[in-house]
């Protein structure tokens, strides 16, 4: 028997320029029955760790940090090291060990992850190669460290994936019923109708059934989600098994002739307590972080043809993003403004 762990987590919630990003991790691991979920933390400790080490590099034990992508991701202001190195060699190890090689460049890593093609403009452009924070031997020998724990532990990783709403597409969800939450809500159900689809009532590769626990980040302040289940997953019943300040738990469940079930839990800082939900945390993190780098090369090559000089890229967030909107008032029409600016 197996169990099939899946996390999600997002990032880019709060920006006013930029894609909203949701992550999905799924693991499985041997041998768990009906109790509690083993720490992949523990399962993986020869390979993987909670805190990052100095100066860009693994831990002391050469280890690679799986953690809470807000935690990983160093400041731009940094010039002794990138900024993306602790996120960049997590998410690339585990691709790596999914897909059993590092995707080349950006456009290889946005396809591997599930990301759509068809995108705004200013997403285009040509292809960047990956690794960007360090050579790819040194990403394959954190890659080769995971890897190694991982098939000793009988661990595999079943999926990545980023779901990605480009600004047009979050404005037109906010537009219509009212708030940004359901621009997340929506993301959140279209990783839930996969991982539904895709993995509850499985078998193993000895025809054993599979176990499902899903762990997802907390949705703002929200508490109680059996509502938004039963819209997300009409063919399931909903048991309410926990409804509290910090965690709400649910059973899902289908009767019939193709039986599915599966367990859900909603976490306040779920980055911290279900490794899943870290590594789809540093996935939607990294692919935000690898569009912005395409946002900002498309709107330094148009400033650069019609206003001269050289831009000063932007992260996105509110402060930095009415900075880079004045730099940019004479170069944008009203019809971009209005397309790259998030309502909310």
């Amino acid at each position: 028997m197996r169990t099939v762990l899946a996390g999600i987590d997002e990032a880019g919630w709060g920006p006013t320029l930029g894609p909203f990003c949701v992550g999905q991790a799924v693991l499985s691991l041997p041998g768990v029955g009906e109790g509690p979920a083993p720490d992949l933390w523990d399962v993986l400790a020869d390979g993987v760790c909670r805190e990052p080490g100095r100066a860009g590099a693994t831990d002391r034990r050469g280890r690679v940090p799986i953690a809470d992508s807000k935690a990983l991701k160093l400041s731009n202001s940094v010039k002794s090291v990138h900024p993306l190195v602790h996120l960049e060699r997590g998410v690339l190890a585990f691709e790596r060990l999914r897909r059993g090689e590092l995707p080349a460049s950006d456009d290889g890593l946005l396809e591997a992850l599930g990301v759509e093609q068809s995108r705004p403009a200013w997403y285009s452009g040509e292809a960047q190669r990956l690794p960007l924070s360090m050579t790819a031997g040194e990403a394959n020998l954190s890659a080769a460290r995971v890897e190694a724990t991982a098939t000793r532990a009988g661990v595999r990783v079943e999926d990545i994936r980023v779901d990605v709403t480009w600004e047009p597409g979050f404005n037109e969800a906010v537009r219509e019923r009212g708030n940004k939450a359901d621009a997340a809500l929506a993301a959140l159900c279209r990783h839930l109708r996969r991982l539904w689809a895709q993995w509850a009532g499985t078998h193993d590769d000895a025809g054993m059934p599979q176990r499902l626990g899903i762990a997802c980040d907390r949705l703002g302040g929200r508490v109680a989600y059996a509502d938004v289940l039963a819209l997300m997953l009409p063919d399931a019943t909903i048991e309410t098994l926990e409804e509290a300040p910090a965690r709400s738990r649910y059973m899902l469940t289908r009767a019939g002739e193709s039986p599915r079930r599966a367990g859900i839990v909603f976490l306040s800082e779920g980055e911290s307590a279900h490794l899943p939900v870290a590594l789809a945390s540093m996935a939607a993190k990294y692919v935000r972080e690898v569009l912005m780098a395409r946002f900002n090369r498309h709107w330094g090559a148009a400033y650069r043809d019609l206003a001269g000089g050289e831009l000063k890229p932007t992260a996105g967030y509110a402060l930095d993003a009415r900075r880079w909107l004045e730099d940019m008032k004479d170069v944008l029409t009203p019809a971009q403004r209005r397309a790259l600016v998030r309502i909310a």
